[in-house]
């Protein structure tokens, strides 16, 4: 007996003597194609727009002069997570201390004391603030108003080693603030 139903129609060889294996898809509409560009900027610009409200909602929502043993240290302790092990054990913060602290001064408009107390950390703040209006015009009008994409991913490597320089250099000058002992 033969696997081909009589209502199915047999599969045919090409001249190569292949099967094919599926029917080519149909080209979209310019209108399909610009709609589904629109949905795409809406679901990337969704997703933006809610990580950075959400640090800058719970660094508002942070006392930035939180208590603790070291100068701009400790508003992460307010979450719940532990003190910084590095800066127990040695002394020495790591290369993020500060950046929760910095984030909560910079929610609550102490702009200049977020960036004395952790340089990189005001830089995250103030990239997350810029992009909350960017990406809310992105999701309700579907497009990108910000800059270029084809600008940004052109030049990725200034945008990775920008943050690297600027991480390790926050980084410094948080060692000397600890270390020295200064408070703002």
């Amino acid at each position: 007996m033969s696997d081909i139903s009589p209502t199915q129609p047999a599969a045919t060889v090409n001249d190569a003597g292949v099967l094919p294996l599926a029917t080519p898809p149909v080209p979209l509409s310019p209108e399909q194609q610009a709609r589904q560009l629109r949905l795409a900027v809406r679901i990337w610009c969704s997703f933006i727009l809610v990580a950075c409200a959400a640090l800058l909602a719970v660094g508002f929502k942070l006392d930035p002069v939180h208590p603790g043993k070291y100068p701009g240290t400790g508003a992460h302790e307010q979450l719940g997570l532990p003190a910084c092990g590095m800066l127990e054990l040695s002394g020495y913060p790591c290369p993020t201390c500060g950046c929760t602290t910095a984030v909560s001064f910079f929610a609550h408009g102490h702009l200049i004391q977020s960036f004395l107390t952790q340089p990189f950390g005001f830089a995250v703040a103030l990239l997350a603030a810029l992009l909350v209006p960017l990406t809310l015009i992105g999701v309700t009008t579907g497009k990108w108003v910000g800059p270029s994409m084809f600008w940004i991913n052109w030049h990725w490597q200034y945008w990775v080693f920008g943050g690297i320089g600027t991480l390790l250099l926050g980084w410094v000058y948080k060692i000397i603030i600890i270390r020295m002992g200064i408070a703002f």
